[in-house]
């Protein structure tokens, strides 16, 4: 009887813990924290109860310092949509990084830079996808889907910058390329798709 109620006892201390860590997030989501508060707040999430996703996230060497670019990884994905990145790509990530409280001087800056200088991998663009995905998570359904709007909004903002002005001109599109709004597509599918 006694291991019975430690054990439903541990339990419910282990709910109350992932109760908070949820909370958490939450609040640094909805005040709007910068990038580094956020990215604080989800490592602790994850060092709680996925440890698996932190661990792909260690794996690829980003450093806690650097973490806040991994909520831009779709941006910079973006950008390299089409083999390369631009300086109208590059100026948009960085614009929409500066917007989102992330400092030139930090490192988190210094590593958006270098990744549009060279393609990061394929799993990074998918480990930051699905950390952004998981912070959602924590979202009543209406905030979640105001975020994921945004997300693809600002992935749309550095897509259409590598469109040519006389294509807008001359109403032949937003210079989105075809290439970019099947990423952008894919973005929002994966963002919405339930979790397993």
């Amino acid at each position: 009887m006694e291991k019975g109620f430690l054990g439903d006892r541990e339990k419910a201390m282990e709910a109350d813990y992932f109760r908070k860590e949820n909370e958490k997030l939450l609040e640094k989501l909805r005040q709007g924290a910068k990038l580094d508060d956020i990215a604080k707040a989800l490592a602790d999430k994850l060092r709680v109860d996925n440890q698996e996703l932190l661990g792909r996230v260690r794996a690829l060497g980003v450093t806690p310092e650097a973490a806040p670019a991994l909520f831009l990884t779709p941006l910079v994905q973006v950008a390299w949509a089409e083999g390369s990145v631009g300086n109208p790509e590059r100026d948009a990530v960085l614009r929409l990084a500066r917007q989102r409280d992330v400092q030139e001087d930090s490192p988190a800056y210094a590593q958006l830079v270098e990744w549009l200088k060279v393609r990061p991998s394929d799993e990074l663009f998918d480990v930051g996808l699905e950390l952004i995905k998981y912070g959602f998570a924590v979202l009543p359904p209406n905030e979640r889907e105001e975020r994921i709007v945004r997300l693809i909004d600002a992935c749309h903002e550095v897509a259409a910058a590598s469109g040519t002005e006389l294509a807008r001109l001359l109403g032949l599109g937003d210079g989105v390329s075809r290439v970019e709004a099947h990423m952008l597509d894919d973005f929002n599918a994966r963002l919405r798709a339930r979790r397993d």
